[in-house]
């Protein structure tokens, strides 16, 4: 047997060939792959996930995955690009919202935010991206976002505040409650909703006996919740203007002295994601009515949504689906133009929204039906996505609900958004 110790180390030839072919490759296949890597479509998601308003975030940042997967497993958009999500915590907290924002324009480079559930932080952000040429798509109910000139770039899918206030009094009513007070936090969301009430339950012969608006965050309620339920004459109910955190202590204190007033709350406050029941528990919550904007309960789209987001078909999604449409009007409205620079595609959502058009709630379906030139009118899981000039929800729905052992159980539903009972 020969022992070979002596090693050849110039290459074959096979070898060079085999090298350049791979050199080779690997340089055309270079372009290739910067092109996938741009092909993708920068979007940012900034929610709460910490915070006083923590509760909502998780369940928009599903509803935001599940529908960017749902578009992009089915060949994205504009020739086979996908979109990618940037989410980001604003901490309940404009400040941090702030910092977020710059850093999904600065860092990320999103060609849109979208999620922005707290007026807050929607008017602490609104210049910045405004300033930027971006898209930016709300949850927020403030009038002042959509005020000014916001270039087009600005979506509400969410009805204005002022719109709230009118629903609520109306359903108030309904019950019977002619003796009225409000207990309403301080915030741009919640107060434009005050004045409104105010008209509705004058207008239809009822009183509101007081009104206290009082800070968040405080570390007690005891005096505006003396104050209002503990009056001489206390009121029939009394309309509860705020966010879950503060409601919590209103609530614990209205029971804790033993007031008899109804009330009637903000969904986010007397719900949250199922936050309230868990916090209280189901015997102090028993009773207690709710408010809020509603999905268009019991319609395809929505139905298609719960089992999208791994619901049952009794499951509300107050939020959530807010997400969902502004994931899927996005990806509509840039196939509609060809384009992802946002002055483009934000002229073309109210043409892929809002009627004449073919009711479409699927937004592969929908997406199809675009690039085949046909006119669609996008039904979303949050809303009916209809749109005014300003970017402003039309034909909401709004929700009545009472708590009753534990369970979140529909009273009514009133549409639009001047409510028709």
């Amino acid at each position: 047997m020969k022992c070979h110790n002596r090693i050849d180390l110039r290459p074959s030839r096979r070898a060079v060939l085999s090298g350049a072919a791979t050199a080779g490759a690997a340089l055309l296949a270079a372009p290739f792959i910067a092109r996938a890597q741009a092909a993708e479509i920068p979007i940012g998601v900034l929610l709460p996930f910490t915070g006083s308003q923590g509760a909502y975030g998780p369940d928009m940042r599903k509803a935001a995955e599940i529908t960017t997967k749902l578009i992009n497993d089915a060949g994205g958009i504009l020739g086979g690009r996908s979109f990618k999500l940037f989410f980001e915590d604003d901490e309940s907290s404009p400040t941090a919202g702030l910092a977020a924002t710059k850093k999904l324009l600065e860092i990320h480079k999103c060609q849109a935010v979208i999620g922005i559930w707290g007026s807050p932080i929607a008017m602490a952000i609104k210049n910045v991206l405004i300033q930027a040429n971006t898209c930016m798509m709300v949850s927020g109910a403030a009038n002042a976002i959509t005020d000014g000139d916001t270039k087009g770039l600005v979506w509400r899918y969410q009805a204005k505040a002022t719109d709230w206030g009118p629903g609520m009094a109306k359903a108030m009513l309904s019950r019977g409650w002619k003796r009225v007070s409000i207990l309403a936090q301080q915030n741009p969301f919640v107060i434009p909703m005050i004045e409104p009430a105010k008209k509705v339950f004058e207008a239809a012969g009822g009183q509101v006996v007081d009104s206290v608006v009082y800070n968040p965050d405080q570390p007690s309620y005891r005096a505006e919740v003396q104050r209002i339920f503990g009056a001489s004459n206390p009121p029939e109910a009394v309309m509860c203007l705020g966010l879950l955190t503060d409601f919590v202590s209103i609530v614990r204190e209205v029971v804790r002295n033993g007031y008899k007033s109804k009330v009637m709350a903000l969904s986010i406050a007397a719900d949250a994601e199922g936050k309230f029941i868990q916090a209280v528990g189901p015997d102090v919550a028993e009773g207690i009515e709710h408010f809020q904007p509603s999905p268009p309960l019991g319609s395809p789209t929505y139905a298609r949504f719960q089992k999208l987001m791994g619901a049952d078909e009794n499951a509300l999604f107050l939020f959530a689906g807010n997400t969902h449409d502004q994931v899927c009007t996005l990806a509509l409205a840039m196939e509609k133009t060809k384009s992802t620079d946002s002055p483009v595609f934000t002229k073309a959502i109210r043409e892929v929204c809002n009627p004449p058009g073919e009711v479409v709630g699927d937004v592969v379906e929908a997406l199809k039906k675009v690039r085949a030139g046909s006119k669609i009118a996008f039904a979303g899981a949050g809303s009916d996505c209809d749109f005014d000039e300003r970017g402003d929800q039309l034909n909401r729905h709004f929700g009545h609900f009472r708590i009753e052992k534990g369970k979140q159980v529909l009273v009514q539903v009133i549409k639009g958004p001047e409510g028709t009972l």
